[in-house]
């Protein structure tokens, strides 16, 4: 028999590091790096300046040392930077923490919707699932952030590892998955990347791009069957993954001696703008599209995403504004933006069940989309609940 019921993102929760640093500091603490270079400090320059970005955030407090004594910053000899061993041991301290804060933000915020405790609803969750591509340890991090939360030692656990910055694609489907398998389950998904920790010491053009726009964060979502008088989250509807033919070395994320690096193609917004119209047409066919939430992967991205699909700036105003205060996230980041997006659309929307999409990018290249129906805040005197406006919900306990 069919299970027809719907499951949703019931919860989101973000959180960022303690080292918070302006984006013109961080490319004046790299020029500096590079003062006897003056024509390369001035590409810099332009480079940070038209990333998009203007706030960002990091477990390490290098931005605000002087270069010179920074162990993270570039142009210093290679044997004084930081080994791949030694960024692991600071991304086993620092990604446990970050990842319990989102964590704890997302159940916090289920357990205001749902009148619950919030033990209740930490309680409530029967499954794990953990991306990440920026570090590794085991024990994992699943088990680390479960310990910390005080889930139940029997909780079904995945880690979804080193899929880039469309990951978070990978760990919603798995949990829609497993509620579509189990319309009890609740499923915890958390986000965790700690890019900076992988500053390279070179002067390769490549990673200094990468350097102007990743940094750190955390994101968190709770995917489960609602409730019927929830309101104000998206339901999970469909999912599609395609991979653009020939393009698998035009985004790279490899294991190296000092850190993982990066490669990416000034050709990738071309070929997205290949593949992202099919890719939709796979979700929509002919239909409109009410909101848009598109990972930042960088301003060129998101220009390329505006024309291939006629947008105009409001509807992805939520990608830039994320952009523009964090930076891009990797894994985490479009739960930023759809948190940022269901802040926006609870505040236009005139109580119309909306449908849009959602879509990021990874190495391959693959384009990850999902399509979203929004639930709006009811506003009536005695509000039709979800199960009435969109049917075959789970009934609450």
């Amino acid at each position: 028999m069919q299970n027809n019921h719907q499951v949703g993102i019931l919860s989101i929760g973000t959180a960022v590091p303690a080292h918070e640093a302006k984006q013109a500091d961080v490319v004046a603490w790299m020029t500096q790096a590079y003062a006897g270079q003056p024509v390369f400090g001035r590409w810099l320059r332009a480079l940070f300046a038209n990333s998009g970005v203007e706030t960002r955030y990091s477990c390490i407090e290098d931005y605000m040392q002087p270069p010179q004594t920074a162990r993270f910053s570039p142009g210093q000899p290679l044997q004084t930077m930081p080994t791949t061993a030694d960024r692991m041991a600071i991304y086993q301290r620092e990604s446990v923490p970050l990842g319990v804060a989102a964590a704890t933000r997302a159940l916090t915020v289920l357990a205001e919707t749902t009148g619950q405790s919030l033990a209740d609803a930490t309680a409530s969750i029967t499954h794990l699932v953990a991306v990440t591509c920026t570090g590794f340890f085991a024990p994992g991090i699943d088990l680390a952030i479960a310990r910390q939360l005080g889930l139940p030692l029997t909780i079904g656990r995945t880690i979804i590892g080193f899929m880039g910055c469309s990951a978070a694609f990978n760990g919603l489907r798995t949990a829609h998955q497993i509620v579509r398998g189990q319309p009890e389950a609740r499923v915890l998904v958390v986000c965790v990347e700690l890019c900076s920790l992988h500053i390279q010491p070179n002067a390769d053009r490549e990673h200094l791009i990468a350097a102007s726009l990743f940094a750190d964060g955390a994101s968190a979502a709770v995917v489960g069957v609602p409730q019927i008088h929830q309101d104000n989250f998206f339901l999970l509807d469909n999912f599609h993954t395609e991979v653009k033919p020939d393009t698998t070395d035009e985004m790279v994320w490899q294991i190296g001696n000092h850190g993982f690096t990066l490669r990416l193609s000034p050709q990738i917004p071309k070929h997205l703008a290949q593949v992202a119209p099919g890719a939709l047409r796979s979700l929509f066919a002919e239909e409109a599209v009410d909101f848009w939430a598109i990972h930042p992967g960088g301003p060129a991205i998101l220009d390329r995403m505006v024309e291939v699909f006629g947008l105009d700036p409001a509807q992805i105003a939520a990608s830039r504004t994320v952009l523009r205060r964090y930076g891009n996230l990797s894994s985490a980041t479009i739960l930023f933006v759809l948190d940022e997006l269901r802040r926006t659309l609870a505040r236009i929307n005139n109580g119309k069940t909306q449908s849009g999409v959602a879509m990021a990018f990874g190495p391959g290249l693959v384009i990850e989309m999902v399509r979203l129906t929004y639930l709006p805040p009811q506003t009536t005197q005695h509000p039709t609940s979800v199960a009435a406006r969109n049917g075959n919900l789970l009934e609450p306990a």
